[in-house]
């Protein structure tokens, strides 16, 4: 009869698996857990830079928005000096807030009366009729408006801001809005080495970025996929939610996203890192793990082999003396001592030895008292 395996092969095969697979399972699970607690930690990281940066943003427009309306405080005073307090307040507003580039009064029916501007010539009564556009529009009903980002000479982003006076002249104060302060927000956003903010408008222009160059060029990021679902969050019901996912950079590589949106002016501030930044400690402790593993392994395999070959030994002591009895010798005797049922078989097969050659010596005697 051809054996095909022998009975130690089996059992540190059987050993093998069975203690290889539960630290095999045990390391998955690990290496679960430590993915999930490694990504909650990151995210947690995300969202909080992101929602930082957008707060940043939103005292920012909202500091300005209450500098803009101190200046458009009601004048109860002659028209004449009525219009030279005016003048001052908005030179003292220009002073005061380095990002307001330019303010304008219009009047009731919608015609400029003033401008005053740190880019430009002032100008007094030139009457160009705004009374048709949305900034004189809106504002007139009482409700801030906060116009598109547009760049000046194709440079920098600005935003126009304008509300409604009050009193005896009564119009609009319309405020253009330097938006450089926004980059110096996004610079100071530290959330890894590799790690970056942006921000995008609600077409997805970019508005400010850690490489001024991109601003400049007006890059368009709707394309992001990471964007694309900023901008589609900033539209739907759930514009107070963040937004964390993979996405893409400009490059193609990809990245973990993060985005909080400023939902008043329409914008959104992501925050990006490299994924191989992002999860390099789970990158580590995936490493750490296999190590283990593979020591737990090779443990497993030596202790098979030690389990093996304690229980194959005695068998293979069984199949020795058997086969020395099959060859004749009737008074070898089986050592086996297990303590196990393993014992009592060496013990029959010593019994039924001992009986045979008791009888096979009778047979012996009986042959030769014949002859």
């Amino acid at each position: 009869m051809r054996v095909r395996g022998t009975l130690f092969r089996k059992y540190v095969l059987v050993f093998v698996a069975a203690i290889g697979g539960m630290l095999i399972v045990r390391g998955m699970v690990e290496l679960y857990i430590s993915y999930r607690d490694n990504k909650a930690a990151v995210v947690g990281l995300q969202k909080e830079k992101a929602a930082s940066a957008a707060l940043r943003i939103e005292h920012f427009i909202r500091q300005i928005e209450w500098q803009v309306g101190w200046a458009s405080h009601p004048i109860f005073i002659a028209q004449e000096q009525a219009a030279e307090q005016r003048r001052l307040d908005f030179l003292w507003l220009l002073r005061q807030v380095p990002s307001v580039s330019e303010v304008s009064y219009l009047d009731a029916t919608g015609k400029e009366q003033l401008r005053v501007s740190r880019l430009g010539v002032d100008e007094v009564r030139s009457q160009k009729d705004y009374s048709t556009e949305p900034k004189f529009l809106q504002a007139m009903t009482g409700k801030n408006y906060f116009g598109p980002v547009y760049f000046l000479q194709h440079s920098e982003p600005y935003m126009t801001l304008a509300m409604k006076r009050l009193g005896q002249s009564a119009g609009v104060t319309v405020a253009e809005l330097n938006l450089k302060f926004v980059w110096d927000v996004v610079s100071q956003i530290k959330a890894g080495q590799k790690a970056y903010a942006y921000v995008v408008d609600s077409h997805g222009i970019l508005i400010a970025h850690p490489d001024i160059s991109l601003v400049l060029q007006q890059s368009d990021l709707s394309k992001l996929p990471q964007v694309q679902t900023a901008l589609a969050t900033l539209q739907g019901p759930g514009a107070e939610a963040f937004e964390i996912g993979i996405g893409q950079d400009l490059r193609g590589d990809s990245v973990l996203t993060g985005s909080s949106p400023i939902g008043f002016l329409g914008w959104s501030v992501l925050v990006e890192q490299p994924l191989s930044e992002a999860f390099s400690p789970l990158y580590d402790s995936i490493l750490g793990a296999l190590a283990l593993l593979l020591i737990g392994i090779a443990l497993s395999v030596v202790a098979s082999l030690f389990l093996a070959r304690k229980i194959v030994r005695p068998i293979q002591a069984l199949h020795a003396g058997a086969a020395q009895i099959e060859a004749g010798a009737l008074d070898h005797r089986i050592e086996v001592r297990t303590g196990d049922e393993l014992e009592l078989l060496a013990d029959q097969f010593n019994s039924m030895t001992a009986r045979l050659q008791e009888s096979y010596t009778n047979l012996e005697q009986k042959v030769e008292a014949r002859t």
